[in-house]
């Protein structure tokens, strides 16, 4: 699966994630924060796959 694929699999993932926190964080967190939090960490966990397979041939 490439890493195009493997994004618009999982952000709705990190959506739906960022949106359960929000309820349970002060109202100071922002969801644009959290979102972007797991953006950066979807971003290297596709990084990790793409590597992985690389090496697997």
């Amino acid at each position: 699966m490439d890493k195009h694929s493997l994004w618009q699999r999982y952000v709705p993932l990190v959506r739906h994630e960022a949106l359960r926190l929000q309820v349970r964080l002060p109202a100071s967190v922002e969801l644009d924060d959290l979102l972007q939090a797991g953006g950066i960490g979807l971003l290297n966990a596709v990084d990790r796959v793409d590597r992985y397979d690389a090496l697997q041939g």
